[in-house]
């Protein structure tokens, strides 16, 4: 299934988490989400879970937390 992450479609498998997309992504941004120091938000501006589910064609932006 496709997703948008940071304005970069990311193809992913069905059942994948959060933590998943960003993995894809990027393994370095995957390290910073696990440390804390970056945070998943989806096109609405709410802050998600790592371990949340995502579906096809959602979109999320990665942000430095403050």
């Amino acid at each position: 299934m496709k997703v948008i992450l940071n304005n970069s479609e990311i193809i992913i498998f069905k059942g994948a988490t959060i933590s998943d997309m960003v993995l894809a992504y990027s393994v370095r941004s995957h390290k910073m989400l696990i440390s804390g120091k970056l945070c998943v938000y989806d096109r609405f501006g709410n802050l998600t879970e790592i371990d949340g589910p995502v579906y096809e064609g959602q979109m999320f932006f990665l942000k430095r937390k403050e």
